[in-house]
This record gives structure tokens, C-alpha cells and sequence, in this order.
């Protein structure tokens, strides 16, 4: 029930375990991810007002993770 709830939720990421002991664990993962590519072959490819715009992206996306 509660893995239901939490990919429901949008934790796609969630997941169940069970060790080696019989114990359960349930992990409530967020989604919540930004993969960019910068540079290629050692060459900057975007303006540093875009990385900046990024960085602000990214830390938006780490207080909602808080």
C-alpha cells in the first residue's frame, strides 16, 4: 500500500527490498532529476547566462526536494 501511494504520488523512483533476513525496506524515491550536456570534446557549447539559468533550475528543484 504504501509503494502504491508513493509512485501515485509521483515518486516513480520508489521501490521495495527484501534482505537477505527477511527484512522490507521500501524506498521513496523522487523523479526529480536535470541532466544537461554543457560541453563536448573539452568545447563549452552553451553562454554562461544559460548555465546560470540552470543553476537556478537546479537549486529550485532542490528546495522542493526539501
Amino acid at each position: 500500500l504504501q509503494h502504491s501511494v508513493a509512485v501515485d504520488s509521483g515518486f516513480r523512483n520508489s521501490g521495495i527490498t527484501v534482505g537477505k533476513g527477511g527484512k522490507i525496506t521500501m524506498a521513496v524515491r523522487s523523479t526529480h532529476c536535470l541532466e544537461v550536456p554543457l560541453s563536448h570534446k573539452g568545447r563549452l557549447m552553451v553562454s554562461e547566462e544559460y548555465i546560470e539559468f540552470l543553476v537556478h533550475i537546479a537549486n529550485q528543484k532542490m528546495e522542493e526536494n526539501m
